[in-house]
Order: C-alpha cells, then sequence, then structure tokens
C-alpha cells in the first residue's frame, strides 16, 4: 500500500474517531457539531472566539472560562440558538482541539438549511481562526443538519 494511501485511511480515521467522541446530541431539535483543529493555543483560539461573539450584535455572550464559551445566538426571525465552543490543548502543546456546537430551541427548526452550522461558521470565520495554521474542520450531515444546504453569510 503507497503512503499517500496510508495517509489518506489515517485521516479518514482520526477524523472520524474525532467526530464521534462525546455526548449524542438532542435530536428533537435541530443542531450541528463540528469539530475543528487549529495550529494555535487555545487561549489564542479563546480570545480570538470572545472577541468576535462581542462585535457580534445577534450573539448575547454567557460563560466563559479558558477551555468553554457559551453564548445565544437570536435569528432574524427570533429563533434562539445554543451555542457553544469547548477547547482542548493536542497532546503536542502545539495545537487546539476546538468543539462547537449549536442546538435550536425548537422542534420544528430541524431542517434550518444550515442555521445551526453557520452560527459556529461565522463565529470561527469572523475570528479569522480559518486562517490559522493547520485549520481542519471535521463534520457531516449526520451531525449538522443542514450543512449541505447551508449559505453562511
Amino acid at each position: 500500500m503507497s503512503s499517500n494511501i496510508k495517509s489518506g485511511a489515517l485521516v479518514l480515521l482520526l477524523g472520524f474517531c474525532i467526530l464521534t467522541y462525546g455526548a449524542p446530541t438532542d435530536t428533537t431539535n435541530a443542531f450541528c457539531k463540528i469539530v475543528w483543529l487549529l495550529g494555535v493555543p487555545c487561549s489564542q483560539a479563546n480570545m480570538a472566539i470572545v472577541t468576535h461573539i462581542k462585535a457580534m450584535g445577534s450573539y448575547k455572550l454567557g460563560l466563559v472560562t479558558p477551555l468553554q464559551i457559551q453564548a445565544n445566538h437570536t435569528s432574524a426571525v427570533g429563533q434562539v440558538e445554543s451555542i457553544n465552543f469547548t477547547m482542548s490543548p493536542i497532546t503536542t502543546g502545539l495545537g487546539c482541539r476546538v468543539d462547537g456546537s449549536s442546538v435550536s430551541a425548537f422542534w420544528f427548526s430541524l431542517f434550518d438549511n444550515g442555521t445551526n452550522y453557520c452560527n459556529l461558521y461565522n463565529v470561527i470565520q469572523g475570528s479569522g481562526l480559518t486562517k490559522a495554521p493547520g485549520f481542519t474542520e471535521y463534520t457531516n450531515e449526520w451531525l449538522c443538519l443542514g450543512y449541505g444546504l447551508s449559505k453562511c453569510k
């Protein structure tokens, strides 16, 4: 087997392990779960996320600790989603794993055309972390309803 195939299989396995780690999500509401790997310290990721959330008018910052950020997002139609970012230092100490989740308050928003994905992605993108060294995003349609339909603004 060539080294490219071995590398691809390893990345696929790593992505699967990262995505399946953690508690199950309440599937009676629309939700999104994303994992990002960043080549920056968690303290830098935390500061960038908090700074950007404070600057966004539709987000209300909640609990902030060095490894967790909670917020609420209110959409233009008044729907509220709970947003959570949890940071874990990567064992080499040179990076950070950020787990993001967004959950809508109501069951009838199961097919929200990617609202929950955009809640999370807009924060990460606006904070500049999509340009961080080693930026990698892991999610799919099973973990993030409407991911394939999302058109983030």
